[in-house]
């Protein structure tokens, strides 16, 4: 028989406790962040404009796909723009600029963070106020660009090296070596290289294309006050003063109107198209210049009769959202055929969320990440199975997509109540995924190999002239700092005579587009690249006239610009020049305080001088004085004292015959004299007898 010696191991309450409180300090930093690997970036960038052909690589095909406005950037992105394209990104209140032939890769663009990476051409970014100051950098092959403090900066990826450029602001660079790094101010060029060693050759600003476009946008987008609605840092807020106007509603707060809207059955989430994203699945890409901030941000509510955006409670930075829509669905397949003369149902329609409506992501998210994208104002009313959402049931508030390939529509309804369908507004749990929605939508164009590429010369047509591109070959306009400013005045481009140039048109899957049924598809990317001629009759035609308009008269604002550019130049010369006169009257008034200060001072320093040289030929003749003195001190010592004879004591005494006036007291000078007498004989007789 064997007995065991081992005991179970019991612990009290108290230690369990400790053991659980030990085992969640260290589990916690881990949950941290694996919850934080499943958020995406909060923060995203804008395509503000395209000119030329501009592409964006997809990681998951690994194709590059054309880029178009107010398309969404995100971390990781890869932007690349070809001979005679720019591209034009908005983060927040920061701009970035591409030049031709560029490859920008954004590596991180998150909270607390900004790094873009220049593999190829030039990138330009303004910085507006200090936090995105600090936190944003620019890496080249050679080292790292870190602005330290606001400013407009250039940053040019060469063959053998980079090149930086301040035109405002000051930037530090920091080779990626380990070498000293090289500082930059205001109206500073330094081209920086690494053949053995550190090189690196300062020069003053010089103009060229590029630069001058970057300037004139920049000027164009000044700092517009967004502040006192939303914050400067929602994505797309600075277009909104200048296509709607604020009014006030007591539930749902601050709203903003758009007053530019042209079609009559609008509604948000209808006039655009859906882009796919690896971060966050299916983002809206609106065809309005406006329409970025009011479809990732805040909700939509029709009041008054119409469309109104209420961005909600006040959030600095914002958490950007890809679609605030509610999804609906007639039919898990498509079926092309027809009953009678009922169309089949659409497989997806979405419709926008409302106040208070909370939004579920479909991508990789956590509770935390569901709680910054809808703000407790906003969720305090969650919707419920007995609570829908609002504009659920509302068919003009729905939009659907039809048929595979074909325009965004409107909810169809029937009679005259103007019903939706039965069955065609089925809510959905979540978002349909790449596969369903991209098996409705009409392919997007790519961009052909390097090898299919047409030539140059046969491209020329389709792009804007007297931008100043770079592949002209053009030579820089030496640009000498301006004295007495720390900021480099932008120089003034140069206009050259434009011609009407036919834009290239693009397919997009959300306008409006017929087709005719007997005729092939036409490829996205074998678009026409001509005039009106080549485009079939119908809405395609007046699209295309209505986009030729607008292109004119963005070339005729642009003239205007250019002019307006023109004049503030040679204004701010004039101002330039009238501030170096005054800065030198200045210089001169101080010069001559200043020769009058040392005037002064001279001759206080001999008027000083004179005095202590009068002191001290003072206390010279005092000093010989006392000398003199103590020289005949004892000469008259050893003199015999001469014996005067003394005077008679009557004499001394003042005669007077008014008693009253010799003696004050009232006793007579007769018989003062008297007592004398009497005093004095004793004396006297003494003095005999001695």
């Amino acid at each position: 028989m064997t007995t065991s010696t081992d005991s179970p191991l019991v612990l009290s309450r108290r230690q369990w406790r400790i053991l659980a409180m030990a085992l969640l300090v260290a589990i916690a930093p881990g949950a941290r962040a694996q919850e934080a690997d499943r958020d995406p970036p909060a923060r995203a960038a804008r395509v503000v404009e395209v000119v030329g052909d501009a592409w964006l690589f997809d990681h998951d095909t690994r194709e590059w796909t054309r880029l178009t406005r107010n398309q969404t950037v995100g971390e990781g992105d890869r932007v690349r723009t070809d001979e005679r394209g720019r591209v034009s990104l908005r983060a927040g209140s920061t701009s970035i600029w591409l030049d031709e032939r560029s490859d920008l890769e954004l590596t991180q663009l998150d909270d607390g963070q900004t790094l873009l990476q220049i593999d190829r051409g030039d990138v330009a970014i303004r910085l507006r106020n200090a936090e995105n100051v600090a936190e944003t950098r620019l890496r080249t092959r050679e080292g790292t660009a870190q602005p330290e403090r606001e400013g407009l900066y250039r940053v040019e990826q060469l063959d053998r090296g980079t090149k930086v450029y301040v035109w405002q602001g000051r930037l530090r660079f920091d080779w990626a070596r380990g070498a000293a790094p090289v500082s930059l101010g205001s109206g500073e060029q330094v081209e920086l290289w690494w053949p053995d060693g550190p090189r690196a050759e300062r020069s003053s600003l010089y103009a060229d294309g590029f630069g001058d476009w970057v300037l004139a946008e920049s000027r164009a987008e000044g700092d517009r006050p967004v502040a006192r609605y939303i914050s400067p840092e929602m994505t797309g807020a600075e277009d909104l003063d200048r296509h709607g106007r604020w009014e006030t509603s007591t539930e749902y707060g601050n709203l903003w109107i758009p007053t530019t809207l042209v079609v009559a059955d609008w509604a948000p989430y209808r006039h655009g198209r859906w882009v796919w994203s690896r971060h966050w699945g299916w983002t809206w890409v609106d065809d309005a210049p406006w329409g970025f901030a009011p479809f990732h941000y805040g909700r939509w509510v029709s009041w008054r009769g119409r469309w109104c955006w209420a961005p909600g409670s006040y959030v600095h930075r914002p958490v950007y959202a890809p679609a605030l829509v509610g999804w609906v669905g007639g039919g898990s397949v498509s079926v092309g055929i027809s009953i009678g003369h009922r169309a089949p149902p659409p497989r997806f329609g979405w419709y926008p969320l409302a106040p208070r409506e909370v939004y579920v992501p479909a991508y990789r998210h956590t509770p935390h990440h569901v709680h910054r994208v809808n703000p407790w104002r906003e969720a305090r009313d969650p919707v419920t199975v007995q609570r829908p959402h609002r504009y659920r049931d509302v068919p003009q508030a729905v939009s659907t997509l039809p048929a595979p390939g074909a325009a965004i529509q409107p909810l169809p309804v029937r009679g005259p109540d103007r019903k939706p369908e039965p069955g065609w507004n089925r809510p959905l749990p979540a978002a349909p995924g790449r596969g369903d929605l991209a098996a409705v939508l009409p392919a997007l164009p790519t961009r052909p190999a390097e090898a299919e590429m047409p030539h140059r010369r046969e491209r020329e047509r389709d792009r804007e002239p007297g931008m100043g591109w770079r592949s002209d070959d053009q030579l820089p306009l030496r640009r000498e700092p301006r004295r007495g400013s720390d900021v480099t005045p932008p120089a003034a481009v140069v206009t050259a005579p434009q011609r009407p140039v036919t834009p290239q048109p693009i397919a997009q899957p959300g306008l409006p587009v017929a087709q005719d049924p007997a005729q092939p598809a036409r490829p996205a990317q074998e678009a026409p690249r001509g005039g009106p001629e080549n485009v079939p009759w119908g809405p395609q035609r007046e699209h295309q006239m209505r986009r030729d308009e607008q292109f004119q008269r963005e070339q005729a604002q642009r003239a205007a610009q250019q002019q307006q550019l023109q004049r503030d130049m040679q204004q701010r010369e004039a101002q330039q020049r009238e501030v170096q006169q005054r800065e030198a009257q200045q210089r001169e008034m101080q010069q001559r305080e200043a020769q009058q200060r040392e005037m002064q001072q001279r001759e206080m320093q001999q008027r000083e001088a004179q005095q202590r040289e009068m002191q001290q030929r003072r206390e010279a003749f005092q000093q010989q004085q006392r000398d003199m003195q103590q020289r005949e001190m004892p000469m008259r010592r050893e003199e015999p004292r001469a014996q005067m004879p003394q005077p008679a004591r009557e004499a001394q005494q003042p005669r007077t015959d008014n008693p009253q006036r010799a003696r004050q007291d009232g006793v007579p000078a007769r018989q003062e004299r008297a007592e004398r007498r009497n005093t004095d004989g004793p004396q006297r007789q003494g003095n005999d007898l001695r």
